[in-house]
């Protein structure tokens, strides 16, 4: 009976679920946000914060994050279908060599932070390296934590078990805020560090609980000659490689960031939280909820079910990220004001966020189909083209980031960021066209003209509500124009007859119109 409960049948029903997840864990990552700048703003104490995730970001990365799950996923799905026994073997081998791989590394670089730290920021001076150094040597923990709960949640999505894998989020998030408000007086900022350590442990919890009710059994195994770890490890290589790619780009934009304006470091990391709503929210939603089948069709050799899956959740995917994306440009300053302005968030830090916001936004399409685009290398066991494609869109990255930022400030990230996601994208599409032989391009052009016409109507709309609104209350106006856009956007999606809008309203959508 919980089985059914926790289980998706379906793209459409597993997106939903992550969909949902998502809102609430936004809202937590919103009242996190909203703490965190409330008490500590966007300063010195918030900059070295956010520089501290650094080393246990990398390390995380280094073996466990997305490589576990894009390597690990189809492996374990093809075991799974033929031997549960030797399937089992598979996940508690990545399982224990994780968690003994991270242990050791957190441990030896809880005595090399010291050494790293004023070597990586050279430019700091002393007192910031102690507050990087204290909060990396607790953020260490983490990764631990993450590799096992990572583990658990790519086998409870391989068994389509999402609603475990989704919720963890939110309790991440509560963890850090339950940190900072019962901490902050105690600790200072050493408070947010020590509630990211508890929320790890909250996304562990769920996920272990979710696990109770599937027959897999946890237990310490080290079958690192079995064929299918060995499959694995060849496909985590380029993997990491691509995730490393991404921490480069991180590591420039902390470092230049520490060169700018103070609060620079948490204003980016702000702005890219706001960001990263529309991109959780339907990107990775809808690729991590079609990547199970998208594996299982590339197991199988269906090219069609795989096009035409890939199709319907590209489709879903620019549906709402774009009236996001033009929502979210028209209304820019005032989501920072409403959602981070207050306590010692003042005027100039909403500037020097909202600056940096503008240019993230433009990319939220691009990233999120990113992540779907990438998944449909990994569902055939591909991550060399993605990992090639990553190095060339992080070298494009921090070339932008370092040369911006001397005339335009905090905004060269935002400009970095949007240039490497775009050609990340594109060299994605074109590399991946040969597998997409049933992708109706005619009727997916028709379809974004009609997303396209809708969103910019929208936009206009959103933009003319205040001069014809009586004067309000800021909050209540801008509640009003973000109510007023939505509708407009789904009420002229329904009379152009999106597809998409039977998701929205909970009928089945059936598969993908191949007409033209």
């Amino acid at each position: 009976m919980l089985s059914k409960i926790f289980k998706a049948t379906g793209v459409r029903s597993a997106g939903f679920i992550l969909m949902f997840a998502s809102v609430l864990s936004y809202a937590a990552g919103m009242l996190r946000d909203r703490t965190l700048s409330h008490v500590f703003g966007a300063t010195r104490l918030t900059d070295a914060y956010n520089a501290a995730f650094l080393i246990p970001d990398f390390l995380f990365n280094l073996f466990i994050a997305g490589a576990l799950y894009t390597a690990f996923l189809p492996v374990y799905t093809s075991y799974l279908k033929e031997d549960v026994k030797e399937a089992e073997k598979i996940a508690n081998t990545v399982l224990s060599f994780g968690a003994i791989l991270l242990s050791v590394l957190g441990i030896i670089f809880v005595f090399l932070t010291p050494y790293l730290i004023p070597v990586i920021f050279s430019h700091v001076d002393a007192a910031d390296h102690k507050l990087i150094i204290d909060m990396s040597q607790i953020l260490l923990i983490s990764p631990v934590i993450f590799c096992i709960s990572n583990a658990i949640g790519t086998i409870l999505m391989t068994h389509k078990h999402f609603i475990a894998y989704a919720f963890s989020g939110f309790f991440y998030n509560l963890g850090i805020i339950g940190g900072i408000f019962i901490l902050h007086n105690q600790l200072g900022i050493y408070s947010a560090a020590v509630g990211a350590v508890i929320g790890a442990l909250l996304h562990l919890l769920v996920r272990l609980l979710n696990l109770l009710v599937l027959p897999h059994k946890i237990k310490f195994n080290l079958a690192l000659k079995h064929p299918g770890i060995i499959k694995i490890f060849v496909l985590i290589i380029p993997k990491t490689i691509n995730l490393m790619t991404t921490q480069a780009y991180l590591w420039a934009y902390t470092i230049v960031g520490y060169t700018l304006a103070e609060g620079s470091i948490a204003a980016f990391n702000y702005a890219r939280n706001l960001q990263s709503f529309p991109v959780s929210l339907f990107g990775i939603a809808f690729a991590t909820a079609a990547f199970p089948f998208l594996s299982d069709h590339a197991h199988g050799n269906d090219e069609k079910s795989f096009s035409r899956e890939f199709q319907t959740a590209l489709e879903k995917i620019l549906f709402f990220t774009i009236p996001a994306t033009v929502g979210m440009l028209l209304l820019n300053r005032e989501i920072v004001e409403i959602i981070l302005k207050g306590g010692i968030f003042d005027q100039a830090a909403v500037t020097l966020t909202a600056s940096c916001l503008l240019l993230f936004v433009i990319s939220i399409p691009l990233e999120s189909s990113v992540h779907l685009f990438a998944r449909g290398f990994y569902a055939y066991k591909n991550t060399l083209t993605p990992m090639y494609i990553a190095i060339i869109s992080t070298a494009v990255n921090i070339a932008v980031c370092v040369f911006a930022a001397k005339s335009i400030g905090v905004q060269a990230i935002g400009l970095a960021f949007l240039a490497g996601a775009f050609i990340q994208l594109l060299l994605l599409a074109i590399f991946i066209i040969k597998k997409l032989n049933y992708f109706n391009l005619k009727m997916f052009g028709y379809k974004m003209l009609k997303i396209l016409s809708a969103s910019c109507i929208m936009g206009a709309a959103v933009y003319m509500t205040p001069l014809i609104l009586p004067q309000m209350n800021f909050l209540t106006a801008q509640i009003i124009r973000v109510i007023v856009g939505t509708l407009i956007f789904f009420m002229l999606a329904y009379l152009m007859r999106c597809p998409e809008i039977k998701f929205i309203t909970l009928k089945r959508s059936g598969p993908p119109d191949t007409t033209s």
